[in-house]
């Protein structure tokens, strides 16, 4: 085997793909970008304040071209770094996009792992319930709450008093009640003695006049303050 060795090599390891952070990427061209736009706003601030020197300059006069020389320079040196900047965007528009896409595909294995689990789960759980058995649990709950209804508007029943009453009825029964209560009234005056009566009359007679003189006094002091006012 050795001298095979030496004709055709020995067949060489594939070397392994470093794997590389995606969002390391991204913040790496961004903190390029960031460093390229500072260096962009320096030119820019330099180049506006040249252009008032050059305000103030002579036409055709030395110190107007090299101003002028020096602000070309500044905006060559500005678009290229400008241009970088565009560059250094799209790359990190791309990363991301890459990256959105890598973790979508992540998350989408992630969750087909958890329901493959939540279905094994389930299947087991399953195996051991009988549907017919919960539907006849359930039937025989609902006949036993039935039963302890009916039982509770037995226990709740009034002895001796009508379910319900039409309007003749209801009237019926308050006449009667009326006739009994008048009744029960004459009873009473019968058994107090006369005398008892008289002055209890006489009493309340009193409080009577008493009251119409309260009420006339009142009605005379409103005249008086009209009559005032």
């Amino acid at each position: 085997s050795k001298p095979m060795h030496r004709f055709f090599g020995r067949k060489k390891k594939k070397e392994e793909t470093p794997k590389v952070d995606l969002g390391d990427v991204s913040k790496g061209l961004e903190t390029r970008g960031g460093e390229i736009e500072t260096k962009i706003n320096k030119l820019e601030k330099e180049l506006r304040a040249i252009k008032l020197k050059i305000k103030k300059t002579k036409p055709n006069s030395s110190s107007r071209r090299t101003l002028s020389n020096k602000a070309r320079q500044l905006i060559r040196q500005r678009n290229m770094y400008a241009k970088n900047r565009d560059h250094l965007m799209n790359q990190q528009y791309n990363v991301e996009q890459t990256r959105f896409a890598t973790e979508n595909i992540k998350n989408t294995k992630e969750m087909v792992t958890a329901m493959k689990s939540a279905k094994a789960e389930l299947k087991v759980g399953l195996e051991d319930t009988n549907i017919d058995e919960i539907e006849d649990l359930h039937d025989d709950m609902d006949e036993l709450l039935d039963d302890t209804e009916e039982i509770n508007e037995i226990m709740g029943r009034s002895y001796g008093v009508p379910e319900e009453l039409d309007d003749d009825e209801l009237m019926d029964e308050l006449d009667t009640l009326e006739d009994e209560f008048e009744e029960e009234e004459e009873e009473q005056q019968e058994e107090v003695p006369d005398y008892l009566l008289s002055a209890a009359s006489a009493a309340k007679d009193v409080k009577h006049n008493d009251e119409e003189r309260e009420v006339s006094a009142a009605e005379g002091k409103k005249v008086e303050a009209k009559e005032i006012a």
